[in-house]
């Protein structure tokens, strides 16, 4: 995805937030956005002072929490996101072509589950009070 998308001047990290930000055209609290793309609050916020400079995103005001802000997608974006989901289609189908969608729901949730010990795990070993093992 990285080297079919770098000449739309999109790095990994742009062109996630995009992804995740058409999924809600309600906006996203930068908070809520930062946690679905498993990045740092910090970091997601030079992310998308870049990615407004550039008009991409557009940060307003959260009406209901004065203390955040809810990012959305700007006009411009429209046509890009299409590109990167063709790109992301093409990609799809040149890795997941000849794949089973039984082989696909089984690695679905080897992966979930995988996910869910790891998170159990994180949870446990960042809590003050629990026992690391």
């Amino acid at each position: 995805m990285n080297a079919r998308l770098c000449g739309l001047g999109l790095s990994q990290p742009r062109w996630m937030a995009m992804l995740y930000l058409s999924k809600h055209p309600e906006g996203l609290v930068q908070r809520e956005l930062a946690d679905q793309m498993d990045i740092e609050c910090a970091s997601l916020a030079g992310l998308l002072d870049r990615m407004a400079t550039d008009g991409w995103v557009e940060r307003r005001p959260c009406t209901t929490d004065r203390r955040a802000n809810l990012v959305f997608l700007s006009p411009k974006s429209s046509s890009t996101l299409d590109q990167i989901r063709k790109v992301a289609a093409q990609v799809s189908q040149e890795l997941l072509g000849d794949v089973s969608a039984s082989d696909l729901e089984g690695c679905k949730e080897v992966l979930e589950t995988i996910n869910q010990r790891a998170q159990h795990l994180a949870n446990r070993v960042c809590t003050p009070d629990s026992e690391q093992t």
